[in-house]
């Protein structure tokens, strides 16, 4: 498979990682509540599960994400991270220019936590986050799973 198919490939198969890059900052939470479950992956698990995707580590990749996100973005998690061990040093030097500024974000970023919706085992949580001298707007679903808060199908976003 040539460079260019490799590289076309991970950016399909991470696109929904680095749109959760965008929704990294500093705060604590946990996941008994949709707000706490949101926290706690931008606080303790975002910028490790890229870096562990970026590295090649596709198995600490999916076990962070098996601690924020449902089963089915797991799954998303594990395909992109086989991309990236599949990649040359060379391919993902290449990946890494092409994605600019998107890692340099982890530097100078905060968040803020909006309007929480709660609908039985679902949830949405509205989240304004300010990387990079920009600020976006972002809406993380929840399902609750084994009785935790977990954020799901960002990954398909």
């Amino acid at each position: 498979m040539s460079s260019n198919v490799n590289l076309r490939r991970a950016t399909a198969l991470t696109g929904g990682a680095f749109a959760l890059v965008l929704a990294l900052a500093a705060c604590g939470g946990g996941n008994d509540s949709p707000e706490g479950a949101v926290e706690n992956f931008l606080d303790n698990g975002a910028e490790d599960m890229v870096n562990a995707m970026l590295d090649g580590d596709g198995e600490k990749a999916a076990d962070i994400a098996g601690d924020h996100f449902c089963a089915e973005d797991v799954t998303a998690v594990e395909d992109a991270a086989a991309q990236f061990e599949g990649m040359t040093d060379e391919e993902k030097q290449q990946f890494e220019e092409m994605a600019g500024d998107e890692f340099s974000m982890f530097e100078d970023l905060s968040y803020e936590i909006g309007e929480a919706t709660e609908d039985g085992d679902t949830a949405t949580v509205e989240v304004s986050i300010t990387a990079n001298d920009e600020t976006t707007d972002e809406t993380f679903d929840l399902v609750k799973e084994d009785d935790a808060w977990k954020i799901c199908g960002f990954m398909s976003a």
